[in-house]
């Protein structure tokens, strides 16, 4: 019995022993699950060794220089960041420098970066701070250094290069034009250019330097081009100016009656005949000229039409015909004697609805100057010039007219004292005339009412 109370103290001891020591291996157990991870990595640290200066200004092309150390390792490479840092941002590299190309803005103003890098150490561990500078880039705007049409007179490879000559160009023809440009602070980076012509959309950016142009306008057109740098900064485009299509031209051949002369008589036809011609047509392109418009002086005009060459014609003027003719013309008297003179002028209009340009050389004439009607003149007879009268006298006169007569004479003696005085006849007399020096004026009007330019007169002596 006893030995049965030994066992069972027994078994209860062995029993009492083992709790503790199940609980103490439990306890054990889940004071292992509960330890936490310790990072004993340390991270690498960056420094930017060569770049601008904080908020400084830069060339677009810089070149950054950085470095990295690693306490407990050592740095295997590094990642770098323009403005954005946002994961899909970074680039790694293993180099420690490299030349990079800022933007800019397309107008060539400088613009704000920031550059960031950060070093990646052994273990895969990134620096939390990565090193960063902020400053201005700035570029130097591309530009056109030559631009030309092909055949024009800026092309020096041209027989027709005449620098700063207008450039007109056949209608109908293609223009094709070069030019070159430059990228001053690009160290022969490339350049793209974009052209158009006058207010059309621009030309897709490409580095091509011709284009060639078909089926243009009459008129006067500008041709613009411009360039791009490698960092998007556009210089102001370059124009050239040109016009298509030549002006007809046309010249008035001298007057067929009276021939060669500048003054018409009065009651006389004055005949003119001209010529014309237009560029395109003679140079085997289509056009001619449709109208030839006359002018005399303000008051007329008149449009001749034409269906195709010769583009030959005439016109004449007269007094003889009524004044509502478009053949009449007439004397154009100044009050101070003789007459203004007339123009004549002609111009030509083209296929294209282009009107001439105006010539100032003579063998080139669209403008005829003339007068119509000569004026008249007198001589006069007595007294002859510084003879001695008596207080009773007389003063004729002769007057000539070439083409008319002669309706009137306006007179004075001793003009300053004395009213103008009109007759028809040649003489005047005078009696009772006080002595000394006396002068008289005469002049004659003619049946056109042209009055002599001038005047005659005559300086003698009373008794």
């Amino acid at each position: 019995m006893r030995s049965m109370r030994k066992l069972a103290a027994g078994t209860l001891a062995v029993v009492l022993v083992a709790i503790p020591l199940a609980a103490l291996l439990l306890l054990a157990g889940c004071r292992k699950q509960e330890e936490v991870f310790v990072d004993r990595n340390l991270a690498p640290d960056t420094q930017l060794t060569s770049a601008p200066g904080p908020y400084s200004q830069a060339n677009y092309r810089v070149h950054m220089y950085w470095d990295g150390t690693d306490q407990d390792g050592f740095v295997v490479g590094y990642y770098f960041a323009w403005d954005d840092t946002t994961a899909q941002a970074w680039v790694y590299t293993e180099k420690t420098d490299s030349l990079f190309k800022a933007l800019i803005d397309t107008a060539g103003e400088t613009r704000r970066h920031t550059f960031y890098v950060r070093s990646v150490d052994n273990e895969g561990k990134l620096d939390p701070s990565p090193a960063r500078v902020r400053f201005d880039a700035w570029t130097v705007l591309p530009r056109i250094t030559d631009l030309y049409r092909e055949n024009g007179p800026e092309d020096s490879l041209s027989a027709n290069y005449n620098p700063g000559y207008r450039d007109t160009v056949l209608m109908g023809s293609t223009c094709v034009f070069h030019w070159t440009g430059a990228d001053p602070d690009g160290e022969g980076a490339p350049v793209d250019f974009s052209w158009r012509l006058d207010s059309n959309a621009s030309s897709a950016w490409a580095p091509e330097t011709f284009a060639s142009l078909t089926g243009i306008a009459n008129g006067t057109h500008f041709f613009y081009v411009g360039a791009k740098d490698e960092t998007g900064a556009e210089c102001f485009p370059s124009d050239y100016r040109f016009v298509m299509n030549y002006s007809p031209d046309s010249e008035i051949l001298e007057p067929v009656e009276p021939s060669g002369t500048l003054t018409v008589p009065n009651g006389q036809q004055i005949v003119f005949r001209w010529d014309a011609r237009d560029k395109e047509e003679v140079e085997g392109l289509e056009g001619g000229v449709r109208e030839i418009w006359i002018e005399l002086d303000t008051g007329f005009q008149q449009r001749l039409e034409y269906a195709g060459p010769p583009y030959t014609g005439e016109w004449y003027f007269t007094s003889t015909v009524p004044a509502s003719d478009p053949h009449f013309i007439g004397s154009v008297n100044l009050p101070t004697g003789g007459n203004k003179p007339h123009e004549f002028r002609i111009y030509a209009k083209d296929a294209e609805g282009r009107f001439e340009t105006p010539s100032a050389e003579l063998a080139d004439r669209e403008k005829y100057v003339f007068y119509y009607n000569y004026p008249p003149t007198t001589v006069i007879l007595s007294p002859t010039e510084g003879q001695t009268v008596g207080a009773d006298f007389t003063v004729t006169w002769q007057g000539t007219d070439l083409d008319g007569t002669i309706e009137a004479y306006q007179y004075v003696l001793d003009p300053r004292v004395n009213s103008w005085q009109q007759t028809e006849g040649t003489s005047v007399s005078y009696t009772g005339v006080e002595p000394g020096e006396h002068l008289f004026k005469v002049r004659a009007r003619d049946s056109s009412d042209c009055w002599e330019v001038g005047y005659q007169d005559v300086t003698f002596y009373v008794e």
